[in-house]
């Protein structure tokens, strides 16, 4: 099978926002993958951190797609498709690609959420800073690191999000100590936390289970 390969190409501050981004998830995970989904005159990035999460960052084209992309690379092969430019940063995306992590395979819904709590990302940096604190401070006293960590991140911060969502927020470059917006909302299997920088989603529902619900 003969492979193709569209270019996708985007503002050159924005090239150089997702080459920081992509930078972030490989200092992380060096190995992981990235859904990428173009759709008319925007690009979001999907990421699966390891932290049990689903990351999301939205860029603009310079030019809309003619139709929708939806492919999946490795960190490696996306860091070489991306080439920055004075004018801008030409992407390209190709059909010779993988086939979605389990992580990466179902993509969180983009409506129906609600319940939204808003806040001021400067407050919220306080939970997360505190959370590392006492990981780095207990970690030389425990057994088994894995579950402490497991035992800090799981704990219930901002809106209800559990603390793994807003370290990986903050890790990923999403949360800053400024007075930008922050929202948590949720949606039948989905929590989210939305930044002015990106989202961070969990699920609620393990993969291969969906909520019952009732009809009347």
């Amino acid at each position: 099978m003969t492979s193709t390969a569209t270019q996708v190409t985007l503002p050159a501050h924005e090239g150089r926002l997702l080459g920081a981004h992509l930078d972030r998830l490989r200092n992380w995970d060096a190995g992981a993958s990235v859904r990428l989904v173009a759709r008319g005159q925007a690009i979001g990035v999907y990421s699966a951190p390891p932290m049990n999460v689903l990351a999301f960052a939205a860029l603009p084209l310079s030019r809309p797609v003619a139709e929708e992309m939806d492919v999946t690379m490795t960190l490696s092969s996306l860091s070489t498709a991306l080439e920055a430019g004075a004018e801008g940063a030409t992407l390209t995306m190709s059909d010779d690609v993988l086939t979605p992590t389990p992580a990466l395979s179902m993509l969180p819904p983009t409506d129906a959420w609600h319940l939204p709590i808003q806040g001021v990302a400067g407050d919220v940096i306080p939970l997360v800073e505190e959370s590392i604190t006492e990981f780095k401070t207990r970690a030389p006293y425990v057994a088994d690191t894995q579950i402490l960590a497991d035992q800090i991140w799981d704990r219930a911060a901002f809106g209800g999000l559990p603390m793994r969502v807003l370290h990986a927020a903050r890790r990923l470059g999403f949360l800053v100590d400024d007075g930008s917006r922050v929202t948590a909302c949720t949606t039948s299997g989905w929590k989210r936390f939305t930044t002015v920088r990106g989202q961070v989603f969990l699920r609620t529902v393990p993969p291969g289970q969906r909520p019952l619900r009732v009809v009347r």
